[in-house]
């Protein structure tokens, strides 16, 4: 649990210090967002048995679309953390943290009226794309972690301590998926990402994310 709370300590701050930096330091991060996502994880361990995980994460990524001069980029960079539980049993549990970037083909509405007068530039700089579909890459780590009976517990005065044995693996996916953009501020996101990995004891040969995610964006 300790690598989990130092996980989300690190996002927290790196949020902080971004969205803090435009007003003491004068930068420009208005492309900077933070996204609380709601996961579903099936999971291959071995032969055709299927694990069936939910859970929630957080991330925090910039899109470097919203920078407007010179020209916008429809790349996204991310750092992502995910918490886990196995619905058949919850003692096991899977965190995974980990960096993407994704490719972002976005969508505009242009008037029939418009057709003549506007660039591909002036669309870019101007508009707000309505819709977009990406394509991303992640790469990181999964921490797979069992909780041991509650039998196996042990008493120090007044603290329980409950013990359980945990394994990191490598953790690699690539998926797609489709954002809407509700507001200038708010997207709202639905993705699938096919996920390999190391094998170990505790590892896994394939899984599947699906998420959706809420993306609140600096203006």
């Amino acid at each position: 649990m300790k690598r989990i709370s130092s996980i989300l300590t690190i996002l927290f701050i790196t949020a902080s210090i971004f969205y803090q930096g435009s007003k003491v330091y004068g930068y420009a991060f208005e492309g900077l967002y933070i996204a609380p996502k709601i996961d579903y994880y099936p999971e291959n361990p071995s032969g055709r048995i299927w694990n069936h995980y939910a859970g929630a994460g957080v991330s925090v990524g910039y899109d470097l679309f919203r920078l407007k001069d010179p020209y916008p980029i429809p790349v996204r960079v991310e750092l992502e953390y995910i918490g886990r539980l196995l619905a058949t049993n919850t003692r096991v549990a899977i965190h995974s943290v980990s960096a993407g970037i994704y490719y972002d083909l976005n969508l505009f509405h242009v008037r029939a009226s418009e057709l003549d007068t506007l660039t591909t530039k002036s669309v870019y700089t101007t508009k707000r794309p309505f819709m977009a579909i990406y394509v991303g890459l992640n790469i990181g780590a999964k921490i797979g972690y069992i909780t041991d009976e509650p039998a196996s517990t042990s008493n120090t005065g007044l603290m329980q301590i409950r013990t359980g044995t945990s394994a990191t693996t490598l953790y690699f996916g690539v998926g797609i998926g489709f954002a809407w953009h509700v507001t200038s501020w708010f997207t709202l996101d639905l993705g699938w990402r096919a996920v390999v990995g190391q094998q170990r004891t505790m590892g896994f040969k394939m899984g599947n994310d699906v998420l959706l995610s809420f993306r609140f964006t600096k203006p």
